[in-house]
């Protein structure tokens, strides 16, 4: 009697397993990611910062107020509904709350004094809402010195409230004096040098200085703190949420996709709106 002997070849049977397992882990995790991309309601928000007439300053965080306004038209054609950050974190937070039908947010960065002369009559016109975010040492310099120039000056304590009475107006924080690149600084980043304590002792003091301003001047209170420059540090993250902001935006583009869940409110993506693009290219990966 002959006995066969069957070669086993234990790499190519190792090989098809793992392949099975890898096919397999793929159809069970597949829905899993998608779902977290998109479970939740579409939220593009769109990032500006000056708005001015002299088309030779225009570029990347300069517009005009033609190309301002051609954008608002866009977007009501489109049917999207402006909210504020207060809409938002208010839907998240009150499961019998809703948001309107195609929402977004439009933001404004340092808080130009160009922002009241040209972004408030459109605004106005078109029945939309935004939201500024100031520097505050730049909004208490121009205070002090009570200028209001659309070409270089901020705004000062007596707009912000005025723009804040119309409802059309938001306002949050985006640190006193941390917005800057120099002496090796980065807006809010760590540096290398300070420790833990030094770091919260550091970001601490300078937003909740804003913060105490913005109550005794408007009687309100931030809820959203912006990053400048986008630059954000993981410790960070923490520090934001212990002195009670509720959200926070960023300067990663893309999509942002809302539900109940708080934590989504942290870091919101944000798309930065330049010059010499058309409203309809800028918005057409964008807007549905």
């Amino acid at each position: 009697m002959h006995i066969h002997v069957i070669k086993v070849n234990y790499k190519v049977i190792f090989g098809i397993g793992i392949l099975i397992i890898l096919i397999l882990l793929g159809f069970m995790l597949k829905p899993c990611f998608a779902k977290k991309e998109t479970d939740g309601i579409s939220l593009p928000i769109i990032m500006y910062h000056s708005v001015l007439k002299d088309t030779v300053r225009s570029g990347k965080y300069v517009i005009t107020p033609n190309q301002l306004e051609a954008d608002f038209k866009y977007i009501k054609e489109k049917g999207y509904n402006t909210i504020t950050m207060n809409d938002l974190i208010k839907y998240v937070e009150d499961e019998n709350a809703s948001l309107p039908e195609k929402p977004i947010i439009i933001t404004f960065d340092d808080g130009y004094y160009n922002n009241f002369t040209y972004v408030l009559p459109l605004l106005e016109k078109y029945e939309m809402r935004v939201v500024i975010s100031i520097v505050g040492e730049y909004t208490d310099n121009y205070s002090k010195t009570d200028e209001a120039n659309a070409n270089y000056s901020y705004l000062r304590w007596k707009d912000i409230k005025q723009m804040m009475e119309t409802g059309l107006v938001e306002f949050q924080n985006h640190t006193y004096n941390l917005h800057s690149n120099k002496n090796g600084k980065r807006g809010t980043k760590k540096k290398v040098s300070q420790t833990q304590e030094q770091y919260e002792k550091y970001l601490s003091e300078d937003i909740l200085k804003l913060q105490k301003e913005f109550e005794e001047n408007t009687n309100f209170v931030p809820n959203t703190f912006t990053y400048p420059f986008g630059a954000i540090s993981k410790e960070s993250i923490d520090i934001i949420k212990n002195m009670g902001f509720k959200a926070s935006l960023s300067c990663e583009e893309g999509i942002n996709y809302i539900n109940k869940d708080k934590e989504r409110l942290f870091l919101l993506k944000r798309n930065n709106r330049p010059s010499r693009i058309s409203s309809e290219k800028f918005f057409s990966k964008l807007l549905k």
